[in-house]
């Protein structure tokens, strides 16, 4: 056998090997996600209370945290205001 062959053979083991490695990691990430999705489903109501209350605890620091104005006029508890004008011809 030839030096160069053989090279080329060793060559192409280590990357079958680094493509087995990588679809092993893929199956083991797609198991995590599965595993993450059911248990969030199975504690679905404690997970949106559990969110819920650190919306209150935020909403209740003092200087309280606000979303940015983004010029999209103010609301209240009726609608949106703010003036526009439909134009005519």
């Amino acid at each position: 056998m030839k030096p160069s062959n053989l090279s080329r053979r060793f060559r192409r083991f280590l990357r079958d090997l680094k493509a087995v490695s990588a679809l092993e990691y893929a199956i083991l990430v797609g198991v995590i996600a599965v595993g993450i999705g059911g248990a969030l489903l199975l504690f679905e109501d404690q997970v949106s209370e559990a969110i819920t209350d650190i919306g209150d605890v935020v909403d209740d620091m003092p200087g309280g945290l606000t979303a940015p104005d983004l010029g999209g006029g103010t609301t209240s508890g009726s609608g949106t205001s703010g003036s526009g004008t439909t134009g005519g011809g």
